[in-house]
């Protein structure tokens, strides 16, 4: 299918368009566009908002054929954004976590990566498949960056968590911290890492030597 892309502010400077027909494959999403496009222009969406037919939408939208679509970076005016909480697709890289997370006033940025481990309990893991409920583990993500500004004061904080099938050495989390001092950036990416485990609506089904399994979860909240 068709689609038309439009592009304002530095995004039109950085491709040197206004507009773009781009043919995507039926029933693509809005994120998935997205990727199509970082590909194809060199450039990064990411913190970009999106409307389609003039109206403001998720990523996860599915697109049709004739849609416009357009990426709208942050509106003049707000304060730059000092979160990102995302479930993402893509993998995760600390490069990206540095750009977002150095700033001059911070001293010091600590970080969490966690991956997919093989041998688990001593059974050789061929893959995870990691399911997530995005829009309120993203939400989630957000809470726990709020309790951790409670706790250790000024902050800036990334979280990423990557869903799908993952393979041993792959990342399935990126968590990074960046405040003015050490032990604040330490103690809150720990106090981030223990939320999360806890809280966070993803799930695991693991592919092991003997088959395969949900991997046991916990309960940090009333159940049924």
């Amino acid at each position: 299918m068709q689609v038309n892309v439009v592009f304002f502010a530095r995004l039109k400077r950085e491709t040197g368009l206004e507009a773009a027909t781009i043919e995507a494959p039926a029933g693509a999403t809005v994120r998935e566009l997205a990727a199509q496009v970082e590909q194809a222009y060199g450039l990064s969406l990411r913190g970009c908002m999106v409307a389609v037919n003039e109206t403001y939408t998720q990523p996860e939208q599915v697109l049709r054929d004739g849609d416009e679509v357009a990426f709208l970076p942050p509106v003049a005016g707000g304060a730059e954004e000092d979160t990102c909480c995302e479930v993402v697709t893509s993998p995760l890289l600390l490069t990206e976590a540095e750009t977002f997370l150095i700033r001059p006033q911070y001293g010091a940025q600590a970080y969490f990566v966690g991956t997919v481990r093989s041998p688990n309990q001593g059974k050789r893991v061929e893959y995870i498949e990691y399911e997530g409920y995005t829009p309120m583990a993203e939400k989630v993500m957000r809470e726990a960056a709020e309790q951790a500004r409670v706790q250790y004061g000024e902050l800036r904080v990334l979280v990423r968590h990557r869903v799908g099938r993952l393979h041993p050495g792959e990342a399935s989390i990126l968590i990074g911290v960046a405040t003015p001092h050490r032990r604040a950036a330490l103690e809150a990416c720990e106090f981030l890492i223990e939320y999360l485990k806890v809280h966070l609506p993803v799930w695991k089904h693991e592919a092991n030597e003997d088959g395969q399994h949900w991997v046991e979860g916990q309960t940090g909240n009333p159940t049924l």
